[in-house]
């Protein structure tokens, strides 16, 4: 029996599945294709094992959608045309979508839910500028919106390009984010930097918008924690996130990072990660990440060791400016293979540069400048061709430099600078005429010691002339002249040769540096004239040629000739004449102007009125002695530094000074500047009018506008002909640091209110009038560090607070030439700072105390953490610049001295002309610092302290005029510094100690002893029944004695050897003989031609060619 025929159903049922195998094996569209190419390798899904598949489906082929059999056919396949056009199509634009194609037909207008959506947006938005005018429902089309990119087919909003980089204020978008964003369902790209949302956080719906690929909120003005949901944007390929405006963005934890699997861009600049303890962990799980930018984020801690490193991808790696911990560099580091750049500038990374660098072989930019790398530069890093950036600069790397410098042929950027004791191999090399690629050059600080002109050959070659903008040489040690081969860098933009031992002139060649913007030449031994090639340099924005010799004149229509766009001229201290041509109109946008110690005057410069942005002037020292005009002070709101001191300017200033900047600094001190004190505007910060005729009260000047608190830090009128008492009423002037009224004829009291001046560090009211007693309320200037209250008519005895509590940091105290009586307290010693004590010339009594010892800061065994050691030496910074601002008047070595810039350095004790008694305490030997004692006119009794041997740093000693007895020290004989030494008027006795050091001294030293004997006193010590024994010095002193004996030896042996090595040789060799009687011959003749002009020939009877 047959079977049953198929009927039409099955048929049909079996067609259904030949199609549905079909459809199985079906190719996927170009634009899913496209999608699946753009993913990592690490995130493809493996391909499943199928038996219905070709090759079990193991031998696929992406760009194809096709499966082989085995992987000869496939790789066969690889080879065909067409597998290479499929490849080359795929490789270019993304393919149209089935989407795409179904709007093609449609409407390019975006659609109105996007549209509405934008709107709401600007609704959040403050738009100052209008910079969103054009988003307006009246221009339907938000495609041709500002800002707005759409896509091509689509027409769906796909861009949002509101970034506002280097705006202004008024151009920044500020207000809140509107959630409307999240309609705009196709939007790819969005960019909201450089605005300032005023601290707003980050809006966490932005986490929402999953078709983001690119999100740019860098200095946006955002604040806060990073939000989380941020971790949702799987498409994300870019994330930028900084704060700005001084806003501070912060992340706990990076934990939401690994959501982010497409990131191949992440800038976190100034990211406070301080407390994200996992960000390298985290940061390790982002496969494709190609760029990180972690700069300023306050990591502290930086792991040495990673496992497993994930970042096979990452070209660039910043981590500028963080606060690690003091460590090595990283190991891991050494495993990013793909590295290009790498940037560890300013961490505490130390060690010597490890040699597991050199396994970055792709590396081009490598940055570790200010960290604590030591050690030589490692000669494996000169075998690195494809090195473009070398930047090494601020650390402690010794050693030297290698020639094979020459080898690095792709090098455009090399600084090596601030790296003091490091120094070329050979000097200066040669091979770096072969850099063909160099454009900045920077080795400021390191040891060259070479002759400029053999460098300046060197890159006045074929290749680094052509190609050099920046060389920066400053301190390297250059010596000898500039030559011509300077004019060959024509592109040279920036030059520094700054503190060198340049001599010689200026070469005529230097205008031909067309190029030049930025010149610093100050600090060498730079003579003759100015060339005239200078006022060629039309570049020319900065120019610095300060301490050098230049002289001559300088003349305003040459060598300002074409310097129109010269912005600041620092030329002080050299020997310039400037003349100035009638009508001259200077460089309009100059903005800094020092020309200290040139001849400007004798004229007031009228050419200044034409200056419309002069912030900085300078004519101090230059020979001016006309009034300043009335029109100049209509151009005072512009300056924030004037300096005019050291001229002969008379005249009166006007009532009121104004000045627009903080940080303000005037100084007219050293002129003939007369009448009532001008009042300041209280943002000046720095006024200097002492030396002057000034006369008058101080009521008007200190007391306007007492309400309004001051900003000034520096007040010096001292030296002027002020007049009456000291206002009371300084509560207003809160900032002041250093304050000096010295030298005037100010009398009363010292005010209460002085002492509400908490940050006082100086205070000088010497050389006045001012009686009564030290007000208590001064113990609140607890950051004092010098009180000056020297030659006035205080009284009463020296208060005990002052070594108390309160004046704690005082270095420097000097009231002298008052009248202070009682005793010196004990408190005094207490002054753990103390370097100089000045109480001479008062009416102090009793016993100098033991505890004298104490006083650690002349004994040098200060130990402090909390002190600066240069904390006599008062500096304050203004605009920038550190300036010194504390001297001192000591009488030392007999003489009147004033002491600046080494203040830090002098330890002086100067109790003179008081009724002091008792012994001197043994403990004053302790105070091994001292450089100069003065304890002359007391009534000291006793013996000079024995152990006077260990003050070693001793170089004045007077203790004249007292009552001490006994024999002189043999210590003293022992200090080598000692060059001044008064013991006169006392009741010494002995033989003075015998050596070169007290045999030096005068018998003015030592007279007024009756019982002393010895040179140089003419008392001979034979004759004395209490002569010191002749040998007990020497049994005292028996190394001392040796040395002497030696010496004298010595002194013989010279004698000898230099007499007879001449005398003998005369008598034997008749030759020399003969050449030496004839010199003394020719010498007589010439020095009676001298004294008896005529008369030298006739006498010696030979002719004075001889």
């Amino acid at each position: 029996m047959g079977g049953k025929c198929p009927s039409r159903k099955v048929k049909k049922r079996r067609f259904s599945h030949k199609q549905a195998r079909r459809t199985k094996f079906e190719l996927m569209g170009d634009d899913a294709v496209y999608d699946q190419l753009q993913k990592p390798d690490a995130v493809r899904k493996p391909m499943p094992f199928d038996e219905d598949l070709p090759g079990m489906g193991q031998h696929y082929c992406l760009h194809c959608d096709r499966f082989f059999a085995n992987v000869t056919v496939r790789d066969e396949h690889f080879k065909t045309k067409k597998h290479r056009r499929r490849v080359k199509m795929l490789n270019g634009p993304k393919p149209h979508t089935q989407l795409d194609a179904e709007l093609a037909g449609g409407s390019s207008s975006c659609s109105q839910a996007e549209r509405e959506a934008l709107i709401n947006f600007k609704i959040g938005i403050q738009d100052p500028s209008g910079r969103l005018s054009s988003w307006d429902d009246s221009n339907g089309d938000c495609c041709k919106w500002h800002g707005v990119e759409c896509h091509n087919t689509t027409a769906h909003v796909i861009e949002l390009q509101l970034g506002c980089p280097g705006c202004g204020g008024n151009s920044m978008f500020k207000g809140k984010i509107s959630p409307s964003l999240l309609g705009l369902r196709h939007l790819r790209y969005l960019d909201l930097s450089g605005n300032d949302f005023q601290g707003i956080p980050i809006p966490g719906f932005l986490g929402s918008m999953s078709s983001l690929n690119a999100l740019f909120l860098g200095g946006a003005g955002f604040a806060g924690a990073i939000p989380h949901q941020l971790g949702n944007l799987s498409n994300l390929q870019r994330l930028s996130l900084r704060a700005g405006h001084g806003y501070v963005l912060h992340a706990d934890t990076l934990q939401w990072l690994p959501g982010l699997s497409s990131l191949r861009y992440l800038n976190l600049r100034e990211v406070d990660l301080s407390k994200a303890s996992d960000w390298l962990s985290m940061i390790n799980t982002l496969p494709s990440l190609s760029e990180l930018y972690l700069s300023s984020c306050r990591i502290s801690h930086i792991p040495s060791h990673l496992m497993n490193v994930n970042l096979s991808s990452l070209a660039v790696l910043d981590l500028y400016r963080n606060e690690f911990a003091p460590t090595s560099l990283p190991v891991w580091i050494s495993h990013l293979k793909s590295l290009t750049s790498l940037d560890l500038r300013f961490n505490n990374l130390g060690g010597p540069i490890p040699d597991e660098l050199q396994n970055l072989t792709s590396i081009r930019a490598l940055q570790l400048s200010f960290n604590d790398f030591n050690g030589s530069i490692p000669d494996w890093l000169f075998s690195f061709p494809h090195l473009e950036d070398i930047d090494f600069s601020g650390n402690n790397l010794v050693g030297k430099i290698s020639s094979s410098i020459g080898n690095l042929t792709s090098l455009v950027d090399l600084d090596l600078s601030i790296n003091w004791y490091l120094e070329f191999e050979g000097g200066f090399p040669a091979s770096i005429r072969g850099l063909c690629q160099l454009s900045s050059l920077s080795l400021s600080g390191i040891t060259v010691k070479h002759s400029v002109s053999d460098v300046l050959e060197i890159l006045g070659g074929d290749c680094p002339s052509e190609t050099l903008q920046v060389l920066t040489l400053g301190n390297c040690q250059l010596f000898g002249q500039l030559t011509d081969d300077i004019g060959k860098l024509k592109r040279l933009n920036r030059l520094v040769l700054s503190n060198n031992s340049i001599n010689g002139p200026l070469p005529a060649s230097f205008g031909g540096m067309a190029s030049l913007e930025n010149l610093r030449m100050e600090g060498n031994n730079i003579n003759g004239t100015l060339p005239a090639s200078f006022g060629q340099l039309a570049e020319l924005i900065n120019a610095d040629i300060s301490q050098n010799s230049i002289e001559g004149v300088v003349s305003s229509d040459i060598h300002f000739a074409k310097l129109t766009k010269l912005a600041s001229l620092c030329a002080a201290e050299n020997k310039i004449v400037l003349e100035a041509k009638p009508g001259w109109v200077p460089p309009k946008q100059l903005e800094v102007l020092d020309l200290s110690s040139w001849y400007v005057g004798p004229h007031f410069p009228v050419w200044l009125r034409e200056f419309e942005h002069l912030l900085s002037l300078d004519l101090s020292n230059s020979g001016i002695l006309e009034p300043i005009p009335d029109w100049f002070w209509g151009m005072r709101s512009q300056f924030f530094y004037l300096n005019m001191s050291h001229n002969q300017i008379p005249g009166r200033l006007p009532n009121f000074i104004s000045v627009r900047y903080f940080d303000s600094l005037f100084d007219l001190s050293w002129n003939s500047l007369e009448g009532p004190l001008p009042v300041i505007s209280s943002n000046m910060t720095f006024l200097d009018l002492s030396n002057n005729l000034f006369s008058g009260n101080l009521l008007k000047f200190l007391c306007f506008n007492p309400s309004q608190a001051r900003e000034t830090e520096f007040l010096d009128l001292h030296g002027n002909l002020l007049s009456g008492e000291i206002p009371d009423c300084w509560r207003s002037w809160q900032n002041l640091k250093v304050l000096r009224l010295g030298n005037n004829n100010l009398k009363g009291k010292i005010p209460e209110s002085i002492g509400s001046l908490s940050n006082l560090l100086s205070l000088r009211i010497q050389n006045s009038s001012l009686s009564g007693a030290i007000p208590s309320s001064l113990a609140n200037c607890s950051n004092l560090v010098s009180l000056d209250l020297a030659d006035n008519v205080l009284e009463g005895n020296i208060p005990d607070w002052i070594g108390e509590r309160g004046l704690w940091k005082l270095s420097i105290l000097n009231l002298r030439g008052n009248k202070f009586q009682g005793k010196i307290s004990e408190q005094i010693c207490s002054l753990q700072h103390l370097q100089i004590l000045d109480l001479s010339h008062n009416f102090l009594s009793g016993n100098l105390p033991q505890c004298v010892g104490n006083l650690s800061a002349m004994s040098g065994s200060r130990n402090d953490d909390n002190y600066d050691d240069d904390q006599a030496v008062i500096y304050l910074f203004f605009g920038g610049a550190k300036m010194f601002v504390e001297y001192q008047v000591l009488v030392a070595q007999g003489q009147v001295k004033a002491y600046s810039t080494i203040l830090n350095y002098v330890r002086s004790l100067d109790l003179s002309w008081n009724n002091l008694s008792g012994e001197i305490p043994e403990e004053i030997t302790r105070l091994g610092d001292l450089k100069y004692v003065n304890l002359s006119r007391n009534s000291f009794s006793g013996g000079i302290p024995g152990d006077l041997a260990s003050m070693t740093s001793l170089e004045s000693l007077d203790l004249s005029g007292n009552k001490l007895s006994g024999a002189i020290p043999p210590g003293l004989a022992s200090l080598t510094f000692l060059n001044h030494l008064n013991l006169s008027y006392n009741s010494l006795s002995g033989r003075i100690p015998s050596s070169t050091q007290l045999q030096s001294f005068g018998a003015p030293s030592f007279m007024g002893n009756e019982g002393l004997c010895g040179l140089p006193l003419s008392a001979n010590c034979s004759n004395r029944n209490n002569s010191e024994p002749v040998g007990s010095y020497c049994e005292e002193n028996e190394d001392h004695c040796d040395d002497m004996e030696w010496y004298a030896i010595s002194i013989v042996l010279g004698f000898l050897v230099g007499f007879w090595g001449v005398v003998v040789p005369i008598f034997v060799n008749r030759r020399w003989r003969s050449l030496y009687f004839g010199f003394l011959d020719h010498m007589g003749n010439k020095l009676g031609t001298l004294f008896m002009p005529g008369a030298g020939g006739i006498l010696h009877g030979r002719d004075d060619s001889w």
